[in-house]
């Protein structure tokens, strides 16, 4: 398994979304009503690339919302770590091979879905590959 904080910035500043006062908490575990939240928001501005974690393949494009698809994903897994990452558009074709830094998508609009008061940013989420565990990307980014 790689080493503490392996992973490329998902974005230029990797800076994480706080709490919006009608919205919760961006970090991982935070509670959301009556569910966990599995991932950590990074802010991201709408149009703005995003960057591969990780090398590995494009598997899919998983949708976060399955009654509104206009909000989509990217998940790339290797022999390490399967990472999905929400509200982006992909650039990068499914089964492509990515490189670690690599320009994979561009942020969308998620504050359009919710209102202003939302802070605009990306989801990602990790799991162990072998395990298939959630780990906290807090300790990966």
């Amino acid at each position: 398994m790689a080493s503490t904080k392996s992973f490329a910035k998902i974005t230029v500043d990797n800076v994480k979304r706080g709490c919006d006062q009608d919205w919760g908490c961006g970090s991982y575990g935070a509670t959301r009503g009556n569910r966990t939240h599995n991932g950590l928001d990074i802010k991201a501005i709408p149009g703005q690339q995003i960057i591969s974690p990780i090398s590995g393949t494009v598997t899919r494009f998983p949708y976060p919302y399955g009654d509104d698809l206009r909000w989509t994903g990217i998940e790339i897994k290797n022999s390490d770590y399967h990472v999905k990452i929400f509200y982006l558009t992909p650039t990068v074709l499914q089964n492509a091979k990515v490189k670690q830094g690599q320009v994979i998508g561009r942020a969308q609009n998620i504050a359009s879905k919710y209102s202003s008061s939302m802070t605009n940013h990306v989801h990602i989420e990790v799991r162990n590959a072998k395990t298939l565990e959630l780990i906290n990307p807090d300790t990966l980014l």
